[in-house]
């Protein structure tokens, strides 16, 4: 009865713990996640030298896409739109570095490993101008040779043969292949992937659809408010708009475990064994709750995210208000001064 009580107690610590780890872990991703757009949307803010939306002089309350200044005559419609759009090519960057005697060695060996690694890639159907090669440096290296004299000792730095750099890019069209040229690329020692770029090839085409669907929105909201009595067709009103780009490379937060317990501890019953805390990294998209407009929301693989942002300004007249002064004449009586 003992054992079984233990055992659900261990049990019981693991469910909590598990769902404890999930919970923070998942909070800590998103919290980088959110910081990482956040001080992205701070870089592409509105700064307006000529006071257009006055932005640094009056304070705004913003909700649903509507900011209502302290002015009372003024009224702004923003609109946020967003667009996941999966790439249509991609560029992978490898870095070798090779150490030779001479620099006729140096280069040999390096093309050797490139040319083992390009056969390998040109059998999953990359072709010769999908890769490029680039040479980055051939530079000699130095160590220091020790002369012995009489009552001392020098160090003295001699060549002793050269280091040569070279990069290859390797343009494909399918995300699922960056797994194999990791692959490849180790075993031709090849082991530095400096950078993976994504490409869209109709950029227009989205700003485009983002703009339309941004307009459409406006214009809904407009018909709204002529339900209120409140017509702004006739109102004079200024527009600006904003858009940026978000890459994948931009979006992988990382974060240390949430949960650092081991149950190896409880088993044994005695002391305490501390495991190493893993390191995760993962993609995420730049949340949603900042846009009234999502188009492709459901994200399986990383993707170029278009954020596109539409503000409208109307500058309604003021009704004239007359001043009324109260004064009592020669006779007596109170009566009114219209000014």
């Amino acid at each position: 009865m003992k054992k079984t009580a233990i055992a659900l107690s261990a049990i019981l610590l693991l469910s909590a713990t598990g769902f404890s780890q999930r919970n923070g872990n998942q909070k800590a991703f998103k919290r980088m996640s959110s910081s990482n757009y956040i001080n992205q949307e701070a870089e592409m803010s509105f700064g307006d030298e000529s006071g257009l939306f006055e932005t640094n002089i009056y304070q705004q309350n913003s909700f649903g896409g509507i900011t209502q200044y302290a002015k009372d005559n003024e009224i702004i419609f923003e609109v946020k739109s967003l667009m996941n759009v999966k790439a249509d090519g991609f560029l992978a960057v490898f870095n070798l570095t090779q150490i030779g005697e001479t620099a006729t060695v140096t280069n040999d060996l390096l093309n050797e490993r490139l040319k083992n690694f390009t056969a390998a890639i040109k059998e999953q159907g990359i072709t010769d101008k999908d890769i490029y090669v680039d040479m980055i440096y051939l530079i000699p290296t130095f160590e220091f040779e020790v002369e012995k004299k009489l009552f001392s000792k020098s160090y003295n730095e001699v060549p002793t043969g050269f280091e040569m750099q070279k990069n290859i890019h390797i343009a494909f069209t399918d995300i699922n292949m960056v797994d194999e040229l990791v692959t490849l690329a180790a075993q031709n020692e090849i082991y530095d992937m400096v950078k993976l770029d994504f490409f869209v090839n109709d950029t227009e085409g989205v700003y485009d659809s983002l703009r339309n669907e941004s307009v459409d929105y406006l214009n809904k909201k407009l018909t709204s408010y002529k339900k209120l009595n409140t017509n702004l067709d006739e109102v004079f009103h200024t527009v600006r708009e904003s858009s940026s780009a978000i890459y994948p490379d931009t979006q992988y937060s990382d974060y240390n475990a949430f949960v650092t317990q081991s149950i190896e501890a409880v088993s044994k019953n005695s002391g305490i064994t501390k495991i190493r805390k893993p390191e995760t990294v993962a993609y995420d998209q730049i949340p949603y709750n900042h846009f009234q407009i999502v188009i492709n929301p459901n994200v399986l693989e990383p993707v170029v995210q278009y954020v596109y942002t539409l503000q409208v300004k109307y500058t309604l007249e003021k009704p004239e208000v007359k001043k009324e002064i109260k004064f009592i004449n020669r006779d007596g009586v109170i009566t009114n001064l219209n000014l």
